[in-house]
């Protein structure tokens, strides 16, 4: 792993690890489990840019499976909604 990829995993990590909100810090670290190691570094640079939202917008998007609250891929974003909400039916099913 190179070591720009590695200092980007790292703030991911830190990122996700320390949100004022446990329900927040949960979902996306189970989101970080299933998919971190499979990022591409482009991929990488959206979640570290995602996790830079405040949590209050960041909870908003996901918890009400909004749109993303950044200029992110779409196919990327429904991988964060469905890693969140596997099991229970489909990610953008309102």
């Amino acid at each position: 792993m190179s070591d720009n990829r590695k200092q980007v995993v790292k703030k991911i990590q830190f990122h996700a690890a320390r949100r004022s909100s446990l329900e927040l810090e949960l979902v996306l670290n189970k989101f970080l489990d299933e998919y971190l190691d499979s990022f591409s570094y482009e991929e990488l640079l959206a979640i570290e840019k995602l996790l830079e939202i405040d949590d209050l917008e960041l909870s908003k998007a996901i918890f009400k499976r909004e749109a993303s609250p950044i200029n992110m891929d779409p196919n990327l974003w429904e991988k964060v909604l469905d890693s969140i909400y596997a099991g229970q039916g489909q990610s953008s099913g309102k």
